[in-house]
């Protein structure tokens, strides 16, 4: 499950239903835990993204 506040500058994100490539060009500033964390998870075509 591909979270933003696991993401660094540079990874690749893609969905392995329609092919669609999100590269990070900025990291989020939220870190995992803390109560205002992102908790939702990125996704395309209704499931994961994961990190190519």
């Amino acid at each position: 499950m591909a979270n933003c506040c696991d993401m660094k500058e540079g990874d690749l994100f893609v969905c392995n239903v329609c092919g669609l490539e999100l590269k990070v060009s900025k990291p989020c500033s939220c870190k995992e835990g803390e109560e205002e964390a992102c908790n939702v998870p990125l996704q395309c075509c209704n499931q994961d993204m994961v990190k190519k």
